[in-house]
């Protein structure tokens, strides 16, 4: 793993980001990851896309892991949520420049970044693969989500697994918006479900939706309905699903994540490469 830093282009903000090269890489997975966590966290999945000719970037977003905000962790700068998702671009682009195919991987704020990010930039991708995301409309109450768990620690939402729960709380950079007012992100967003720049999504861009339909974020499964329902009716093609009963919001981290990983790549393979 190496590490690296590159500039926001819409504030110049150090973005610290990591490369790992696969030994005889055929494509580059570039992850995006989600809301009180940090790319670092993707190590144990990297080692498996590695292992199958996939070399990997990752950034910590801005306000997240070694990208720290100007007030802490959680805090998105003046140029906000839409920065955010604008740092996404010069990574995907470093990408693009080895010349093979890229497959962006977003999980949960990261998914919501890049369903902001695709109908701009999604041309410059050869897959889209959304995990524990959903699709609310504006106003759409946000529900507790851990409200359907025994609260040993508050995050059982995210997994089954109590060692990957506890990793998560004894994580000093994970956690923090619990005790941080994370500013910028609208979980409800408008954009995201405006049929016009829905319209922008390139039609043949394939996507992937993985999901466990305990996950809290989906609503049991609802908010990946309506994603499907308003990407397909923007004229995207090929949407593809794995969806695992009684998985929670984070399904690399599950307790069937060997399966998932190995469908994730199975998928990538017959969708890419194939």
């Amino acid at each position: 793993m190496e590490s690296f830093i590159y500039q926001s282009s819409i504030d110049q903000w150090a973005i610290h980001a990591y490369s790992w090269r696969a030994e005889r890489p055929r494509g580059t997975v570039v992850i995006a990851h989600g809301m009180a966590e940090h790319a670092l966290r993707y190590t144990r999945l990297v080692r498996c896309l590695n292992a199958e000719g996939l070399s990997v970037l990752a950034m910590d977003h801005r306000a997240h892991g070694r990208t720290s905000g100007p007030a802490g962790l959680g805090d998105f700068g003046a140029a906000g949520w839409d920065a955010l998702v604008a740092d996404l671009d010069p990574l995907i682009e470093r990408a693009c420049a080895a010349g093979l195919p890229v497959i962006l991987l977003a999980h949960s704020m990261g998914a919501a970044a890049a369903q902001q990010y695709v109908p701009d930039h999604g041309a410059k991708l050869a897959a889209l693969i959304l995990s524990g995301t959903t699709l609310r409309n504006p106003g759409q109450p946000i529900p507790d989500y851990n409200a359907a768990f025994a609260p040993r620690t508050g995050y059982e939402w995210l997994s089954r697994d109590p060692l990957e729960v506890d990793a998560y709380v004894n994580d000093a950079l994970c956690g923090f918006e619990g005790r941080t007012v994370i500013n910028g992100m609208d979980r409800t967003d408008a954009r995201r479900v405006d049929p016009a720049r829905l319209a922008c999504i390139p039609t043949a861009l394939p996507v992937l939706l993985i999901a466990g339909d305990a996950d809290p974020v989906n609503d049991n499964l609802q908010g990946l309905h309506y994603l499907e329902q308003c990407w397909r009716a923007a004229g995207v093609l090929s949407i593809d699903t794995l969806y695992y009963p009684s998985g929670r919001h984070e399904m690399f981290n599950e307790v069937n994540r060997d399966e998932v990983t190995r469908d994730l790549l199975d998928w990538i393979e017959a969708t890419v490469f194939n």
